[in-house]
């Protein structure tokens, strides 16, 4: 077995690459999918934010009905419905038809980010889950680091339909390996899937993201974004009542008890607001504010990823010896600082600046993932392994909205008392220039705080995981257990 979990973890990495390479690697080609169509930019925009919103509204159902079909099933099945919706996108003949495979597409990733972590932490102990949950996180980083400029190429080389028809042969060989490498499970007995509550959780969570997404584009104070919020909150109300009283809840709200599976999330959400709050605006001013062109700004923010991949296996590896605590709590604050030092980044700056400055923030990133990730699995019950796991993609994918939104509304609202204060001080275009870059700051500086304030969320975890103290409740791989 010991071989083989390391294939298992490959099967892992695999669909992890898939799903996060092309949340990332669509952007570049949006102006081509534009022209080929005909639309207009908030049109084609769609083929993005409806792939995102399907991923975040189904990771929390998707990773309860792992615990009642078996995370196999439910992993085999993302596969499949994400390599046919590639094909489907590939051959789109208009731009409606290529939302809606996104759609279908975005189901098939939320179904692989639900039970990846899942499966790294059935058949990883806790001596070596952190250091698993670390080499995952390289797949991670390559997909959003290699996304853009694979885009890119293959939308110059062939056209805007190579980035989805690639998926095909990489996803029919995942699929075949993962079907011979990872472990038979027995269905869970007496396991039910509740759709009351699948189907409350998937609205509400959708009714935010959507909120969140489009807030700056509609109008926080519009009908449609205060109607999405109401409805979240009203059917969020909903969906605590009816888990309370739900025989087999969705999500056993007496996980959050659970003081390093609350803390645990909190801090993940926190980090990822920061996180997209740099990779979000950082396009805008090293474009906008700095004159360089899409390719270069994309190069100009890999430091980032390719740092957290470098750290992230060494940060799993010392968790698994010290616990998470100390190695998630220095990485967010070293997050904090790296946010704080570009709000210091010199006008004009250099590729060095720059590049130090994103690097401690990939640094802080990769430092946090991993024992964060490993400290909220290995909190909860063997049986709730896979809400725990969608859970925890759940409050990834809410940090990432939150990022933007925050920070969008930052920039909107202070941008123009910048502008008006440089009003006189140089040409339009350099008046521009640098009143969005103080906004961005600004911006900088609020995620900055608010990463700060996760170091204390990640300190009220506790010293250790539960199995880490009692190794007789670690979990066993399912192969040798016959449990799901």
């Amino acid at each position: 077995m010991d071989r083989r979990k390391w294939l298992i973890l490959s099967c892992v990495s695999l669909g992890t690459f898939m799903s996060t390479l092309d949340g990332s690697i669509v952007n570049i080609s949006l102006p081509k999918i534009q022209q080929a169509f005909g639309v207009e930019l908030a049109t084609v925009e769609w083929v993005v934010v409806a792939y995102l919103l399907v991923v975040g509204a189904v990771l929390l159902p998707f990773g309860r009905l792992g615990e009642v079909l078996t995370f196999r099933r439910v992993y085999l099945a993302g596969f499949a419905i994400f390599t046919f919706a590639s094909a489907l996108c590939g051959a789109a003949p208009s731009e409606v038809a290529l939302v809606a495979f996104r759609v279908v597409q975005g189901l098939g990733a939320g179904m692989l980010m639900a039970m990846g972590p899942a499966i790294v932490a059935r058949t990883f102990g806790p001596g070596e889950r952190g250091r698993a949950l670390g080499l995952n996180a390289i797949s991670v980083s390559v997909g959003l680091s290699l996304g853009p400029a694979l885009g890119g190429l293959l939308t110059d080389v062939g056209s805007w339909r190579a980035i989805f028809l690639v998926n095909i042969p990489i996803g029919l060989f995942a699929i075949a390996w993962a079907a011979r490498i990872l472990p038979a499970e027995a269905r869970g007995r007496g396991q039910s899937f509740d759709v009351a509550g699948a189907a409350l959780s998937s609205t509400a969570v959708l009714a935010l993201l959507l909120a969140l997404i489009q807030g700056q584009s509609w109008g926080w104070t519009s009908p449609a974004i205060v109607g999405l919020l109401v409805a979240f909150v009203v059917l969020g109300s909903a969906f605590l009542v009816v888990e309370a009283r739900a025989v087999q809840p969705m999500i056993d709200l007496a996980l959050f008890r659970i003081r390093a599976f609350s803390a645990g999330l909190a801090s993940v959400v926190i980090a990822f607001t920061g996180l997209f709050t740099a990779t979000f605006l950082l396009p805008f001013l090293l474009e906008q504010g700095a004159g360089y062109s899409p390719l270069e700004a994309g190069i100009l923010v890999t430091p980032i990823p390719i740092v957290t991949a470098i750290v992230a296996p060494f940060s799993g590896t010392l968790s698994d010896r010290i616990g998470p605590r100390l190695p998630a709590s220095l990485g967010i604050a070293i997050t904090s600082l790296g946010l704080l030092s570009l709000t210091q980044l010199p006008q004009p700056f250099s590729v060095a600046d720059l590049g130090l400055r994103l690097g401690l923030i990939g640094l802080g990133q990769g430092l946090f993932m991993s024992p964060n990730s490993s400290a909220v699995l290995g909190s909860v019950p063997r049986a709730r392994i896979g809400t725990a796991s969608g859970t925890l993609a759940q409050a990834r994918v809410d940090g990432q909205a939150l990022g933007i939104a925050i920070s969008g509304a930052i920039v909107a609202i202070t941008l123009p008392r910048h502008a008006a204060d440089l009003a006189g001080t140089g040409s339009p275009a350099e008046v521009a220039g640098a009143a969005l870059s103080l906004a961005i700051r600004d911006a900088f500086v609020v995620a900055a705080l608010l990463c700060a304030f996760g170091v204390a969320t990640s300190l009220v975890r506790g010293r250790t995981p539960r199995e880490a103290r009692d190794p007789a409740t670690a979990l066993a791989p399912p192969a040798e257990s016959g449990r799901p």
